[in-house]
């Protein structure tokens, strides 16, 4: 579908405003993606440089002396125990950051933000337009069920062991 054709019905030129609406918001909203991942990517170095400084002690009792000493603050105390205690373990399996959650419900608005604008345009074609496209839809996923199930019978496809 060509976006430069004249189209004579305003219902059809209303829906593919409203695509162009949802494009805008995905490009703005991956860039703020960009901007959380670099944040996560920034706490993620933050706890590996924490988790390294808590195995360089080499006891519970070198943690505690480093703040008996006042070396170390109260929390980095507590924290360093944690980590030494639960070791690489703490790294992997931490609760999950405001970064994480916030990145999460960003990328689900930008899956929505694209079925609209999917579905926007298809609203915007002719009836014959629509037709067309269903079938050429349905095509692509036959294709694609039977690109799977020949991976399944060759034992490829690793998600799909359930068989």
């Amino acid at each position: 579908m060509s976006r430069k054709q004249k189209y004579l019905s305003s219902e059809a030129h209303g829906y593919l405003l409203e695509a162009d609406a949802c494009a805008l918001l995905v490009k703005e909203l991956e860039r703020v993606c960009a901007k959380l991942q670099r944040r996560i990517d920034k706490e993620v170095a933050a706890r590996q440089a924490d988790f390294d400084a808590a195995m360089e002690y080499h006891s519970e009792n070198e943690i505690q002396d480093a703040y008996g000493w006042e070396l170390i603050t109260e929390a980095q105390y507590y924290a360093y125990l944690d980590l030494f205690r639960r070791g690489r373990q703490a790294l992997e399996e931490h609760s999950p950051t405001v970064s994480e959650i916030a990145l999460s419900i960003t990328k689900r608005i930008i899956c929505d933000l694209k079925a609209d604008q999917q579905e926007y345009a298809f609203c915007a074609l002719t009836p014959e337009q629509q037709a067309a496209e269903l079938l050429r839809a349905w095509q692509a996923h036959i294709a694609q069920l039977r690109e799977q199930q020949g991976r399944i019978a060759k034992g490829e496809c690793e998600s799909c062991t359930y068989l």
